[in-house]
Formats: structure tokens, sequence, C-alpha cells
């Protein structure tokens, strides 16, 4: 950027810390395919990569007040953009490494079919991307931070602003929730306590 860029860049990270929504847009719009191309380097999903360029963001939004003293707000950006795909890359491993122990425990001993071993993955990860969907939104927040994303019950009430008794009640619904759907949709607890889903 010249030097009138950079001082409206600032302008504008200026204006989104006292909570201007117009700058806030302005400055997506300016990196926010940035970020994309960097995270889709990492994760491989455009899909996935626009879900974690709106993490980025938001993670942008909750921090604003911070704006102000970031030096090199491109580089601070990409980094967060940087840390959501590793952290999604090593919480996928950790979940594809439970579906994998399930896979070898209990399937079919006799099946060498590697198609249906694609299918019972497949079939968790709907029923419980099915089941997460359908929490009313603040549980469905507070699931995906904390078993998602990997944060801890004090991170998320200060992300969104609320009590960490709250989010560890509204957790417990969560992982209720998620359980009594997983059982209804004929997987045994064994399977949930492998993909350590509580």
């Amino acid at each position: 950027m010249n030097e009138n860029g950079t001082y409206r860049e600032k302008e504008l990270l200026l204006q989104i810390s006292e909570g201007e929504e117009s700058a806030f847009r302005q400055i997506f719009q300016h990196y926010g395919d940035q970020v994309h191309a960097n995270i889709y380097t990492i994760v491989k999903s455009h899909a996935i990569a626009k879900d974690l360029v709106q993490d980025t963001f938001l993670r942008v939004w909750l921090y604003r007040d911070k704006l102000p003293e970031i030096e090199n707000f491109r580089q601070w950006l990409m980094r967060i953009g940087y840390n959501r795909a590793f952290t999604y890359l090593r919480d996928k491993a950790t979940q594809d490494k439970g579906l994998n122990v399930y896979i070898d425990k209990y399937a079919d001993a006799n099946s060498d079919n590697p198609a249906e071993s694609a299918l019972l993955v497949d079939a968790l990860r709907r029923a419980i991307g099915n089941i997460v969907v359908q929490m009313p939104p603040q549980q469905r927040r507070i699931y995906t931070l904390s078993r998602e994303q990997g944060l801890k019950i004090p991170e998320i009430a200060d992300q969104l602003g609320i009590s960490p008794n709250t989010v560890k009640n509204t957790l417990v619904k969560a992982l209720h929730t998620l359980r009594d759907g997983m059982e209804k949709a004929g997987f045994s607890l064994v399977i949930i306590s492998i993909l350590n889903i509580f």
C-alpha cells in the first residue's frame, strides 16, 4: 500500500475499533480473498476455507478494541487465518483418528471393503453434523468453539461475552443433545466416547 492506503487502513481500523460496521465490511472486501487463498493452501477445500475466513474475521470483530495498537494489520490478520486453518487440521486429524479406531475395532472384521469404511465415516460425520446444526444457536456456537476449535470454557466466555458458568451449562446441554441424537441415530455410546465428543 502507498502512504495514502496505509493511512486509510489505519483510519478504517480505528473506525472498526469503535464498532463501525461499514469500515469492517471494507476491510473484509479488501482482505477476504487474500485470507481465503492463504487458508485454502492449507486446508485444500474452498468450502472449509470460506468457513475459516468467516471465523477469522469474526475474531477481528470480537477483538476490535485491540486494532489501534496493531502495527501490521495484514500480518496479524494472516496469522489468525493460518492459526484457524492449522487448528482445523489438528482437530480433523484427532476426529479422523477416533473414527479410524472405531472402524478398526467395531466394523465387520470380515470386511476388507474400503468403500464400506468410507461410508461408515461419512455416516458418522453426517449424523454429528445434522445434530449440531439443529442445536439452538448459542448451544451450537459454544459446542463448535469447544469441540471443533478446542477453546477452553474461559476462552469461550471471553469471546462471547458471557459468564464461564453459562458456557459450562450450555455445553453440558449441547453434549446431552448430541448424545441423545447419536443414540437415536443408532450409534452406540462406545463410538461417542472414542470420538471424544464428550
